[in-house]
């Protein structure tokens, strides 16, 4: 794969240009360093943003999973505030039957208490 010598601003350009003067074997030796040395370069740069676009996508996910948990968290804890209502409101209920079947049986307890003495109502 043959490797573009891209124009560099840095010193190693510099000392490829000094080793031009030297020959062509360390000339063309320089200049598959700088291809290999450009090559890891575009590899790393490349692994990195694979990295955040990973990251940033792993980041998404728990985003959303925290937002539905927390939406979950807030209809729960409305169906118990429902729940302790319905309670309070059964309870209340069973308390008025309650006084409601005293009621009826003390009105029920002197004719119950006469017919079985025999006595007329």
């Amino acid at each position: 794969m043959a490797c573009p010598i891209l124009p560099s601003k840095l010193k190693t350009e510099e000392i490829i240009k000094g080793a031009h003067v030297l020959g062509p074997g360390i000339e063309s030796k320089f200049d598959e360093l700088k291809c290999e040395i450009l090559q890891k370069i575009e590899k790393e740069v490349s692994d990195s943003g694979n990295a955040r676009l990973y990251i940033s996508q792993k980041y998404d996910e728990l985003s959303n999973k925290i937002q539905y948990l927390t939406e979950l968290d807030a209809t729960v804890t409305g169906f118990r505030s429902d729940v302790k209502t319905i309670e309070r409101q059964i309870i209340e209920l069973a308390t008025r039957v309650d006084d409601m079947e005293k009621r009826i049986i003390c009105k029920e307890c002197p004719s119950i208490s006469s017919s079985v003495l025999g006595t007329p109502k």
